[in-house]
């Protein structure tokens, strides 16, 4: 993996893409789900297939979510992009060295995908 922040940002937003299309055609293809109302089915599914708080955090990430995120991940990219600076990578703004939430959620979702 690239430790280039534009590389860990996109390597992240591209998992959460292709694991939120895979979950979605699961989704809506697989027999499991056929008795959940659509609307509701990624939430209730998890709930009483596994229960517990696991499924709570679960229930409120599904793939419209993860596209949500992924999203914010590849828009976070370009601020990493040579010819700009995201605002916490730049110790001119950021004097305090707080950590970029984009790239701590990268790395986080990168980390995760390797283990």
């Amino acid at each position: 993996m690239s430790s280039r922040p534009t590389d860990e940002l996109r390597a992240a937003a591209q998992t959460l893409m292709d694991l939120a299309d895979i979950a979605q055609d699961d989704l809506d293809t697989d027999d499991f789900w056929k008795d959940y109302d659509k609307a509701t089915a990624w939430r209730d599914g998890f709930a009483n297939g596994f229960g517990g708080v696991s499924s709570d955090l679960v229930a409120v990430f599904p793939p419209a979510t993860a596209h949500a995120l992924a999203g914010w991940l590849r828009d976070s990219a370009v601020l990493h992009l040579p010819d700009y600076e995201c605002g916490y990578c730049d110790p001119q703004r950021n004097p305090l060295r707080l950590p970029c939430p984009a790239l701590a959620v990268a790395r986080q979702i990168n980390a995760a995908a390797s283990a």
